[in-house]
């Protein structure tokens, strides 16, 4: 049975529109083909969380790189846009409010926004209703998408009215197909290295921090992250205790742990159980801030979350507990990582497109039995690769 939510009606709103005023839009994008400059004007809509962010970062490098005195404008939600906000090869970040992405008017006031811009070309990395619309409404004249076979029937019907598309497989590395994208604008040899930026005030931060806890440039500082924004991710709490109370006590190591502000809260119980002292660095560190303080950590530990890209993105050994997903998809890059995930028949059953939310055999057995030994097996593993 479907639901007819608010947001569910605005899509349909939005679809029905464009159908119907579609002669209008391509007039528009026609005539500015003829109007706008010549130089690339290049708008990126990525508009998923951070770990999809963060790979993303070498779209920017590439385009740079083959067309040095183009344009580049980034379309991210305001909530990830600290990661990238270091990116030199970004011209303009344009934030929108994930709150102001339900409302007809919100809409149409950003591609009123995008289209006095003068874009003429627009990369959309996934597959969505508003990256669909966004450039068709703003009169951007060439229109390049990602498609699925996995997406809604609305995305479907909108994709028709791209002018290039490049249709995304299962069991795809996702950077590797933004990357392909770029096909479109001539850029066919690329790197896949992720990079993340880290400004002057953000480098003095993290160093009054390390003062602040007595932290030196010689210790084992290992960095956790016990959270994702997919709770069918998640490892239990008391495993992390477990884990970071035996790094503690065997390598001698300072534990960080990391979050946002809603995890403030779970690290405060985590550290409750553990017989040992750890950091809690959630609430002191934004997100364009906390890269500066990953720069001296020597591990990272983490579920499948934004953190776990920016520690790859840097070249810190991590160990990563995956769960659900399919590692081919959107795994970490590189030789210094360790993945640990179970063997079972109902593997993997999360996807880029699209993610899990829920256990579909409702007993989560893919994550629950990962123990503390199986991490500290692959902490073990990393640490005799690295050393």
């Amino acid at each position: 049975m479907i639901k007819f939510t608010k947001q569910y009606l605005e899509n349909i709103f939005f679809i029905v529109v464009t159908f119907i005023l579609s002669p209008y839009f391509y007039a528009v994008s026609f005539l500015d083909k003829f109007k706008l400059k010549k130089d690339l004007k290049i708008l990126i809509i990525q508009t998923a969380k951070i770990g999809d962010l963060i790979c993303s970062t070498p779209v920017f490098r590439e385009v740079k790189k083959k067309y040095p005195n183009s344009y580049l404008a980034v379309l991210v939600l305001s909530l990830t846009k600290g990661v990238i906000e270091n990116n030199p090869y970004i011209d303009e970040i344009i934030p929108i409010d994930h709150k102001k992405l339900y409302g007809i008017n919100s809409k149409i006031e950003l591609i009123k926004e995008i289209k006095r811009k003068k874009f003429n070309w627009s990369f959309s990395l996934l597959p969505e209703i508003l990256s669909n619309i966004i450039p068709f409404w703003a009169g951007i004249p060439n229109r390049v998408a990602t498609v699925s076979e996995y997406t809604t029937q609305g995305v479907k019907l909108l994709s028709i009215f791209n002018t290039c598309v490049l249709e995304y497989k299962r069991h795809t590395l996702a950077l590797e197909h933004y990357l392909n994208i770029l096909g479109f604008i001539g850029i066919k040899k690329t790197s896949q290295k992720k990079e993340i930026f880290i400004g002057l005030k953000e480098k003095k931060k993290s160093l009054r921090f390390l003062r602040k806890y007595g932290l030196k440039a010689n210790d084992f500082l290992v960095g956790i992250s016990v959270t994702a924004g997919n709770k069918l991710k998640e490892w239990s709490l008391e495993k992390f205790a477990q884990l970071a109370d035996k790094l503690i006590e065997d390598h001698k190591a300072k534990v960080v742990f990391f979050g946002s502000d809603a995890e403030y809260d779970g690290i405060i119980k985590i550290q409750s159980m553990m017989k040992n002292k750890s950091i809690n660095s959630s609430r002191k560190f934004s997100l364009s801030e906390v890269p500066a303080l990953f720069k001296y950590l020597r591990l990272f530990i983490s579920v499948d979350t934004g953190s776990l890209y920016i520690a790859n993105a840097m070249g810190i050994p991590i160990v990563d507990i995956v769960g659900p997903i399919d590692i081919y998809e959107q795994s970490p890059l590189g030789d210094k990582c360790e993945i640990v995930q179970k063997k079972m028949d109902c593997i993997p059953c999360s996807f880029v497109l699209p993610p899990a939310r829920f256990c579909k055999e409702g007993h989560r057995r893919c994550i629950k039995e990962i123990s503390v030994d199986d991490v500290y097996i692959a902490v073990k593993k990393i640490l005799n690769y690295v050393n």
